[in-house]
């Protein structure tokens, strides 16, 4: 049996981030799973094997964010629909409860 760590790097399972409610107490019995990390007051990150996730459960309670590649910024702001959104005038947009992830491409620099 995998341990938490060994499933995180292990390929045969599944990163999701999950919404939770403020009930940590409540993932492992919701997610079925002992591995997760909670990464705000409001979501967590569940560790899932892959096989084991069915396409139904996997299209409604379990969040994949979308993920951007190498863009350029004004491209990245265009398709993503922030651009739109940061034109309108009334919104006072600043970012707050935002969350982020960066991934690291393994391509070296010289």
């Amino acid at each position: 049996m995998l341990d938490c760590q060994d499933k995180i790097y292990s390929e045969e399972y599944e990163d999701y981030i999950v919404e939770y409610g403020n009930r940590p107490e409540l993932v492992p019995e919701q997610y079925e799973t002992e591995c997760y990390q909670l990464v705000s007051s409001r979501f967590a990150i569940v560790y899932l094997e892959g096989a084991q996730v069915d396409s139904n459960r996997r299209n409604a309670e379990l969040e994949i964010p979308r993920c951007f590649g190498l863009l350029s910024s004004a491209q990245m702001l265009e398709e993503t629909g922030i651009a739109m959104a940061r034109r309108q005038p009334r919104l006072e947009l600043f970012g707050q409860g935002v969350m982020f992830g960066i991934i690291d491409t393994g391509a070296g620099v010289r």
